[in-house]
């Protein structure tokens, strides 16, 4: 049998999008949130020096798309090309509900592209940053939505680009108070949704200066504690929202930090936030279980030792799946298997069945591991499907060929988001 290319090996990717994709698929968490008052936001000094002045006619953000070409289904391409039928994918209407419904199916290409239209049709497509246009709630919903999903799509360069119009936030047509005679009388506020002042600090991470991201993740900070400082007699509702705006801000710093290589002080962060006041248990234990993948990525052993011992006794899904990662830290495989296998019937998961073939991969059963993702249920996703193309490159060329086919006939209903580059369903 060839070496194993451990690095290779997706058992769990503690470092994902998982939280942005939740929000992509769930957008009625934002709706919500700005429907019950939840886009206060400090005034600017900016927007502060325009309402002294009483003047509101200026364009200060010009918003534009940066890109012409639409991003192509690469994924149904290589499907006809390998299985020879056509993969169809869903028709929907040309407003934020299809967008929606595109990233629910997990086509968020398909959406990108229809968020390029929708700005086009208000004046913010290709060719517009830099020219003056109307920013509304509306197109400011447009735009966050786009970025979330160029993030997802970890489209970084152009999702840089496409935020430079919006400098750092705080221009006078970002606020309710800039439009008097738009919005009811006495409206405060961003026009900006949260989720996009949250890309908007994150991006830059990806650029040439990644330690510029922890500047604005200090202003972002800064913003949310005074709204949650002028909190007092709000609702019990607004304050959790915020508390939880909160929390999402320090965690991202502490993912920031573990990003630029400080990975002591990333830990000690997200310990302190585990720690925390006003934490629900399951928050606390993913603070945890984070912590526990955090320590096996850098092959920190006292601190493994550490974070699980901290996490209590429980049957869920996450606590088994980590407790055999523990095992593989080891090398304990046969342990690691014996334990996912007692659960097979009661949690039965993709995520089950895909360590279960690492172990055996690990134990030196290339062809139990094969048979194992052949036979998981529903269909795979794309840990799962990568795991699948190396295990079948440590096979046989013949054995590798003819499984992959089987396999592929599951591929039909993925969505475009999957790479088939990364998938080995065609070269790069």
């Amino acid at each position: 049998m060839n070496c194993i290319n451990e690095e290779k090996i997706v058992t769990c990717h503690w470092m994902d999008d998982r939280s942005l994709i939740l929000l992509l698929r769930n957008p009625e968490m934002e709706m919500d949130n700005c429907n019950a008052g939840m886009q206060e936001w400090p005034d600017s000094e900016r927007l502060k020096e325009a309402l002294s002045l009483a003047s509101f006619g200026n364009y200060y953000t010009m918003p534009g798309l940066k890109a012409t070409v639409t991003l192509p289904d690469l994924m149904a391409k290589t499907l006809e090309q390998k299985l020879n039928k056509t993969v169809t994918r869903p028709s929907v209407a040309k407003d934020m509900n299809g967008v929606h419904l595109l990233i629910a199916d997990g086509h968020l290409r398909a959406a990108v592209n229809l968020t390029s239209e929708l700005l086009t049709e208000v004046n913010q497509g290709f060719g517009m940053a830099g020219q003056t246009s109307n920013n509304t709630e509306y197109s400011f919903k447009v735009w966050a939505c786009r970025m979330q999903l160029l993030m997802a799509l970890k489209l970084y360069t152009l999702l840089n680009e496409e935020l430079i119009p919006f400098e750092e936030m705080d221009a006078p047509d970002m606020f309710y108070q800039y439009y008097p005679t738009l919005y009811p009388k006495g409206a405060k506020g961003s026009l900006v949704p949260f989720s996009m002042r949250l890309i908007h600090a994150e991006a830059l991470r990806f650029t040439s200066n990644p330690w510029a991201t922890l500047e604005r993740i200090d202003r972002l900070e800064k913003d949310v504690n005074k709204v949650l400082d002028k909190s007092v007699n709000r609702s019990e509702y607004f304050f959790k929202i915020w508390e939880d705006r909160l929390l999402a801000v320090q965690k991202m710093r502490a993912r920031s930090l573990f990003f630029l290589k400080e990975y002591s002080t990333s830990m000690i962060l997200y310990n302190r936030l585990s720690k925390a006041d006003g934490l629900s248990s399951e928050q606390r234990i993913t603070l945890k279980l984070m912590l526990m993948r955090m320590a096996m990525a850098i092959g920190d052993q006292k601190n493994l030792e550490y974070y699980s011992n901290e996490i209590p006794a429980s049957a869920c899904d996450d606590q088994i799946l980590h407790k055999c990662l523990k095992y593989i830290f080891y090398g304990k495989y046969n342990e690691a298997y014996e334990t996912l296998q007692r659960y097979l019937n009661s949690l039965a998961s993709s995520e089950l069945y895909n360590n279960m073939a690492i172990c055996l991969l690990y134990k030196g059963q290339v062809f139990d591991a094969l048979e194992m993702l052949k036979s998981l249920p529903g269909d795979p996703n794309e840990p799962v499907a990568i795991n699948f193309s190396i295990i079948t490159e440590l096979s046989t060329s013949n054995l590798a060929h003819e499984d992959l086919t089987i396999f592929a006939e599951k591929l039909h209903q993925f969505p475009d988001m999957f790479d088939p580059v990364t998938l080995k369903l065609m070269s790069s």
